[in-house]
């Protein structure tokens, strides 16, 4: 019989015994012939026993050549057998065609088996991988919700915090939108939803804005940072926005594993047709066998630079996956542990000039200082009213309202400069009172759509509610102030 299958290019074994049938099946065997005098009334007991050690996904086909003719015969011969596995009887005399395609459909059979199993492998990875995610994601948010909460309750007698109390809750309440925002990117960069709005811009630019991005955190943990722009122009064709994302969490990393008293040195320098920038630390540095991970997702969680600092290992593997769409590439080294570390961050040159940096033009049409007349719609309580008193104190004439049939009448019949409308509301959402704002007043007021939902569609869908900007939560009044400065008065001031 092995003879007629080897030549059909099946592996065949012959086994001695029963012993060894049950040893062929602890290996993995593809599949089982028996002729019907070899399963005697003591060995099926012995093969249903070892079929039952199999695990779940393991169904090992069994092919038994028997002369009984009648398929009910069979059945009641060798029940214990098919209640445990799949059974194929063939009965003889048998066709050695008819044979090799039995033990080809069986190996099928075991085969997908087998694919199922690395699927159940995979799908326990991923399992595991949710559960670690969903376990460093609530160590990462108790950091900051535990300042925020203590900070909170250091109120005086009179039920004030001080300067000091306040500017922590602020400073970790950004550093949760942050990785809100960090892990938000990574999803949509992974999923390719990401759209770049590239321009060609001066990478030294980007730089700047980096720098003053992570001046105060450097400040906070006495590391000294130096900066050593080029002294030529860096053109580069990027989306302004995330090329200074990517520098930004560059240099955040570099100051986060930097002890204090410690030196982080960021260079843009131009090395043939790639603009290069280099951050050097002489911080906690990375474990050589750890080099090649750390740009994967998770990889702090890991132990690959280290836990002390915190962070859920998802910056630089967004990093990298930003500079990816760039054409862009991002590369690390250190010495070891304590020797500090380099990251080299390249993006392509542009064949192109660059265009005047736009920060300077909007300066200089700024109309900061100017008090506006504002309505906030907004179903929050606490949200709603710390809004409308922040921008009192600033100066505004705030009307807030908690519904948006309320928006609506109030948009109208105060004629705002500006109105800044949640997206869930109850009554009516918000794009439905841009909408009726729209038909009522027409361009009259200024419309931004506060949303929890940032991704490009959901900001395509304000737009084409009606909305002339869009916030993404948590709103910070910095950002109001700035839409506010680049948007001259409807009326004259109040």
């Amino acid at each position: 019989m092995c003879t007629h299958l080897g030549s059909a290019s099946l592996q065949c074994e012959v086994c001695a015994d029963i012993d060894e049938a049950c040893r062929e099946i602890e290996r993995g065997v593809g599949a089982l012939i028996f002729t019907q005098e070899a399963l005697l009334p003591d060995v099926t007991p012995r093969l249903a026993h070892s079929l039952d050690k199999q695990p779940a996904w393991s169904d090992v086909p069994i092919i038994i050549l028997t002369g009984v003719p009648t398929q009910e015969s069979k059945s009641e011969s060798f029940g214990p057998l098919g209640r445990r596995t799949n059974v194929t009887f063939v009965d003889r005399p048998v066709r050695i065609k008819s044979l090799v395609s039995a033990a080809r459909s069986a190996l099928r059979a075991r085969e997908r088996q087998y694919q199922i199993r690395e699927l159940m492998v995979k799908l326990e990875d991923r399992v595991h991988e949710r559960d670690r995610f969903l376990a460093i994601l609530g160590h990462e948010l108790r950091n900051p919700l535990g300042a925020i909460l203590l900070a909170s309750q250091m109120r005086d007698e009179d039920g004030r915090l001080d300067g000091e109390h306040a500017e922590l809750i602020e400073r970790q309440s950004k550093h949760l939108s942050r990785l809100v925002n960090d892990l938000l990117d990574l999803s949509r960069v992974v999923s390719g939803k990401i759209v770049l709005k590239r321009q060609i811009i001066d990478l030294t630019e980007a730089l700047r804005q980096s720098f003053e991005t992570m001046h105060n955190a450097a400040a906070r943990q006495k590391v000294e940072v130096e900066v050593r722009p080029a002294n030529v122009p860096m053109p580069v064709n990027v989306d302004p926005m995330r090329a200074a994302q990517i520098i930004t969490n560059v240099i955040g990393n570099a100051i986060k594993y930097t002890p204090e008293g410690g030196h982080v040195v960021v260079s843009l320098e131009r090395a043939q047709d790639q603009a290069v920038v280099r951050v050097t630390d002489d911080g906690v540095g990375i474990a050589e066998n750890r080099i090649g991970t750390i740009f994967e997702l998770f990889a702090q969680a890991e132990n690959a630079i280290g836990r002390a600092q915190g962070g859920m290992g998802i910056g630089l593997a967004l990093v990298r996956n930003l500079l990816q769409l760039h054409d862009g590439t991002i590369s690390a080294k250190s010495d070891g542990i304590g020797r500090g570390s380099e990251f080299v961050v390249t993006f392509p040159i542009a064949t192109e000039v660059a265009a005047p940096a736009t920060e300077a033009i909007r300066r200089s049409e700024s109309h900061d200082g100017q008090p506006r007349r504002i309505v906030v719609v907004e179903d929050n309580n606490d949200v709603r009213d710390l809004l409308r008193l922040k921008l009192r104190r600033l100066g505004h004439e705030v009307d807030a309202v908690g519904d948006g049939h309320a928006g609506v009448q109030t948009i109208v019949e105060r004629r705002p400069d500006l109105a800044l409308v949640d997206i869930g509301l109850p009554g009516i959402d918000g794009y439905e009172v841009a909408a009726q704002v729209r038909r009522s007043i027409g361009q009259d007021v200024v419309l931004v759509a506060v949303s929890g939902f940032g991704q490009p569609e959901d900001k395509r869908k304000a737009f084409d509610a009606g909305f002339d900007e869009h916030i993404t939560k948590p709103a910070d009044v910095s950002d109001i102030e700035s839409l506010l400065s680049r948007l001259p008065p409807r009326r004259p001031s109040l």
